[in-house]
């Protein structure tokens, strides 16, 4: 029972929690404005395809049942009307207001989208909707909001504290992220045999277009290999405490070279930076620090 408290209900400082809701809904800002304009053509029956189709898609796809919102709501209008109620709800959830309320909804929103179009189905998605559902289930700091959690006031609740389990379960999820993707890619040809940044970079999926990665092809050949080593090491660095900063940093800098080399990987990248939130407990190494100095 012991283990079981220190691992999932010991205390923290709900400002770790404000720091996860601002970061996540501001994500999620953005994922919902990337996903603005391409909506008519994705989620409307003017579009690619109709409601009906795209069921039949997901069934055969997942072997699932579709259920989407966007079933009712088949209209340009009505489509952007439920994206622009998520964006506005976003911006509330930043600033501490309906929180809860707006994971919810957003949850909904996510998960009809994927159901509606999962031919777009990208890796951020799923990501994004098990992240929802994590905070839905969390408690979310909502006494804080960007200015006050910047000068470390608030009036309120200075104080508060919550257990750690909703932390926890983002730092599990990060992990096996990771960890599921070194898997994926082991049984892949042309990551086994170094060949997988090469021929991503030559692709229409490279950033700068040409020829050139094939003159870097032994570099990139050892990129590829620490690629697989990051994602490996990288669950180990962040959740020992003597290696989380280098964790952090390296992370941050693994997401930033993705951004940069790849085309519309860029809400890819900040989803993962995101997720790092839960594992820096930048409060508590501050208290005790001044602790340290007082005594």
């Amino acid at each position: 029972m012991k283990g079981f408290y220190s691992i999932w209900l010991e205390e923290v400082d709900s400002k770790r929690y404000a720091l996860i809701r601002i970061g996540f809904s501001i994500l999620l800002l953005f994922h919902f404005l990337w996903l603005l304009p391409y909506s008519d053509s994705l989620l409307t029956n003017e579009g690619i395809s109709t409601a009906e189709m795209s069921a039949i898609g997901f069934n055969e796809l997942t072997g699932g049942k579709s259920i989407s919102i966007f079933k009712v709501f088949q209209t340009p209008a009505s489509v952007s009307l439920l994206l622009l109620s998520a964006i506005v709800l976003c911006v509330l959830s930043i600033f501490g207001k309906y929180s809860r309320i707006a994971f919810v909804y957003c949850f909904l929103i996510q998960l009809s989208i994927i159901h509606r179009a999962p031919i777009s189905t990208t890796g951020w998605d799923s990501i994004i909707t098990n992240l929802c559902i994590i905070l839905i289930l969390s408690p979310l700091g909502t006494n804080w909001n960007p200015i006050s959690l910047i000068k470390n006031q608030n009036l309120k609740d200075s104080n508060s504290t919550n257990p750690r389990y909703g932390l926890v379960l983002i730092q599990i999820q990060t992990c096996v992220i990771y960890w599921q993707s070194v898997f994926q890619k082991m049984g892949d040809y042309y990551w086994q045999n170094g060949e997988s940044i090469t021929y991503f970079l030559l692709s229409h999926h490279g950033r700068y277009q040409g020829k050139w990665p094939v003159q870097f092809h032994d570099f990139l050949d050892k990129m590829n290999y620490l690629t697989l080593l990051i994602e490996l090491s990288l669950p180990v660095l962040l959740c020992l405490s003597k290696t989380r900063f280098i964790g952090v940093v390296l992370g941050i800098g693994f997401h930033v070279g993705i951004a940069i080399l790849g085309i519309n990987l860029g809400l890819f990248s900040l989803t993962m930076i995101t997720c790092y939130l839960a594992f820096y407990p930048i409060w508590e190494s501050s208290t005790k620090a001044k602790n340290t100095l007082k005594s």
